[in-house]
């Protein structure tokens, strides 16, 4: 059966009104031109275009049978010859226990084709979940990267719908180990490629220590002392104070004999010891003095033009490295000041030795540091000069820490997705199994069919209903092989282009009841049913409207060969006629609908048994407010008439208008306008200057006046 139907962007349907029947019958009502047949159109023709934004659901495959104008259109109007409508014949009863078995077979198999279909849906339903939930996670790096700095923006690119970038992620291997680097990583590297700062760097030289020989003289071991001969040199030696005694000669005077020591200050110093003293601290102690200052200046030279640039602005260099760099220049510096303090210090005491910090080793270490920048800026140099390469290696390198990142994510789909997709298969193999068995048992019940099939019942009963329901000036019969005929006493050649409106329409139906019953070809396998009846009472006069209306409910609403029932009706009291009055069966059996138009379109809403009581009342409204338009007045003044009397009092009114009150030509056009046969949209043709709001609302009361009803006339119009 039908479980939920859309009517979308199609005559006034301007947005989407949903259907959702769960019971047997649904009575849908609502006036001429709300929107009713549009429904009926759709369920008679879903493939046409101009319902292309509509859609169906069904529990089931079924056979959706419609009554409407489009029916009789194509069968009636446009067509000589009614095509025969095949039934069982009851004689062969051997045949019919055939049909029943294998029926109930085919009914076995139907419903586990409907189980294996909501398996499907189930498991199809399941793994869109998963991959909406795992899509969903694996977003994060669209919105996470494409907003803020958007450095990293360009590895989306292509990539910016969730569809297009979870089947990229998914297909990505997962590396063997996790990468090496992070997002900042790739985001400095990116940076230092683009935009304003994206510019080569010089290499750093490297640093050429020249003062590490002048480290390794052995001219600061040496004991300078001067000469070893002579007695004083001898005592000078053994003391151990040639530098002591060195700085003394300072203070000494070479024209003064004797004169006083500069050390202990007593006048013990001759002319004679001067020249002893000057004698220890001979020529190769002067050289060997000025060779030490020498020394010193090319040291303090070399060491002064000594300059370490400051790496700690550079994008190449890691915290590490500038922390490295700094700690080892320092290291550098501090050892050169100690040096040429003790190359000072070996200058004042040239006997004693010194020994000098050797910097190799800082060196060594600072042109480590230089040689690791060099190859980061000569790198970087590189990428620069190509970078396209350095972004498609930036790209790729960046989706691997992507495919790192969300790995449980993915790899939790991909296990759940495996297991689903197997289920699924499995799935589909049994539905395999499940259509051969329809396709055979629906070949047995055609072939079985075809030799028990006959039109002729079908005819017997069109013609048996003419006759209960009163007409016996016309029937159907046998035309040719397989077709029926419209037949008069006259046997005219079209004879159903010669019926009334009110013929044709009891005709019709009872052809489409016959039709519902049976097939529309002799191999035919039956399917369930759903039923769809649009308006049979528009043209119908009221000898045959109850008539239709006990035909739906026996044979449609109350016969269990149909799965659904679908009634549109523009009249209140025939939709009133068709709903149970007991509570709890119209709850368990019917769902009650109207549609409505307004000025943002047309809309299906629910509808409420105590509602008909009300429209009743809203007619009344609108036929005593002037400025309804006149269509509109006069249409509500009919279907009081019509409710009031046809089945609230089960009266006829025609009679009443034979009544000299009313039989006046004042109230001609009114006459006309409530006894027309038609009372659809497109054959009540109204010409507004014929209108009299005064003269219809006198005929109006006349009616009930008339009639013996003039106390609920002036009750109702107050």
């Amino acid at each position: 059966m039908i479980t939920e139907m859309n009517v979308d962007g199609v005559t006034s349907y301007r947005s989407k009104s949903t259907l959702s029947p769960t019971n047997k019958t649904s009575l849908i009502y609502g006036l001429n031109g709300a929107g009713k047949s549009t429904i009926s159109e759709f369920l008679y023709n879903q493939s046409a275009p101009r319902f292309a934004k509509c859609s169906l659901k069904t529990s089931q495959p079924c056979e959706i049978l419609v009554y409407n104008q489009s029916f009789l259109n194509d069968y009636f109007y446009e067509e000589d010859n009614l095509k025969g409508i095949f039934t069982l014949s009851k004689e062969n009863k051997v045949a019919l226990q055939q049909i029943e078995a294998e029926t109930k077979e085919l009914e076995k198999h139907l419903a586990a084709q409907q189980e294996n279909s909501k398996l499907a849906a189930d498991n199809a339903t399941k793994l869109d979940q998963e991959k909406t939930k795992a899509s969903g996670k694996v977003w994060e790096i669209k919105t996470n990267f494409s907003g803020g700095d958007r450095v990293l923006e360009f590895c989306l690119e292509s990539l910016k719908r969730t569809e297009l970038l979870f089947q990229h992620i998914i297909g990505l291997p997962l590396p063997e180990n996790a990468p090496g680097y992070t997002v900042d990583d790739l985001k400095a590297e990116a940076s230092s490629i683009e935009g304003e700062g994206a510019a080569p760097f010089t290499k750093i030289p490297t640093l050429s220590a020249g003062w590490l020989s002048i480290e390794g003289d052995s001219l600061w071991s040496k004991i300078i002392v001067g000469s070893q001969e002579g007695s004083v040199a001898e005592f000078i030696t053994k003391a151990g104070n040639s530098d002591w005694v060195k700085q003394g000669l300072q203070y000494i005077s070479d024209h003064k004999d004797p004169q006083t020591c500069p050390f202990c200050q007593q006048e013990t110093i001759t002319k004679n010891i001067i020249d002893s003293i000057r004698q220890v601290f001979d020529e190769a102690y002067e050289q060997d003095v000025k060779q030490l200052e020498s020394v010193k200046t090319r040291y303090e030279a070399l060491t002064s033009s000594l300059n370490l640039q400051d790496i700690s602005n550079s994008p190449l260099a890691s915290k590490e490295v500038v922390e490295a760099w700094s700690i080892v220049c320092e290291a550098l510096k501090a050892s050169i000041r100690e040096n040429i303090l003790h190359i000072g210090n070996k200058i004042k005491s040239p006997s004693t030795p010194v020994v000098l910090t050797d910097t190799q080793s800082a060196v060594d270490t600072i042109n480590e540091l230089v040689g690791g920048l060099n190859e980061h800026i000569e790198a970087h140099n590189d990428k620069l000069a190509n970078k396209k390469k350095t972004r498609d290696d930036i790209r790729s390198r960046f989706w691997m820490l992507m495919r790192w990142d969300y790995d449980q994510t993915i790899s939790a789909y991909t296990h759940s997705a495996s297991d689903l997709k197997v289920e699924a298969s499995e799935i589909s193999q049994e539905a395999t199994k499940i259509n051969t068995d329809v396709t055979a048992s629906n070949g047995k019940l055609a072939t079985i069919r075809k030799q028990t099939v006959n039109i002729e019942e079908s005819i017997e009963n069109i013609n048996t209903g003419l006759v209960e329901i009163g007409i016996d000036g016309f029937s159907v019969v046998p035309h040719g092989e397989n077709f029926y005929r419209v037949s008069r006493a006259t046997d005219q050649v079209n004879a159903f282009h010669s019926l009334s409106e009110g013929e044709k329409t009891v005709i019709s139906f009872l052809y489409f009841m016959e039709l519902c019953k049976g097939q529309k070809t002799a191999t035919a396998v039956p399917q369930a049913k759903v039923v769809v009846i649009d308006d049979p009472i528009s043209s119908l006069s009221h000898l045959y409207v109850f008539n239709i209306g006990q035909l739906i409910k026996k044979y449609f609403i109350n016969d269990d060969l149909y799965k659904q029932v679908f009634v549109l009706t523009h009249s209140l009291y025939f939709f009133y006629e068709l709903t149970h009055t007991n509570h709890k069966a119209r709850a368990d059996t019917q769902h009650l609908f109207r549609v409505f138009k307004n000025t943002n379109g047309s809309s299906v809403v629910p509808m409420k048994y105590e509602e008909i009581q009300n429209d009743y009342h809203s007619y009344w409204s609108i036929i005593k407010d002037q400025a309804s338009p006149p269509v509109l007045i006069a249409n509500c003044m009919r279907n009081i008439v019509e409710y009031f009397f046809n089945f609230v009092q089960k009266k006829d009114f025609n009679n009443v208008f034979q009544k000299p009150a009313l039989s006046t030509d004042k109230f001609a056009t009114f006459y006309r306008y409530m006894n027309r046969e038609s009372h659809s949209l497109g054959q009540n043709i109204f010409d507004i200057k014929e209108f009299d709001h005064d003269v219809f609302k006198d005929g109006l009361r006349l009616i009930f006046e008339e009639c013996g009803y003039s106390e609920h006339y002036q009750a109702m119009s107050k």
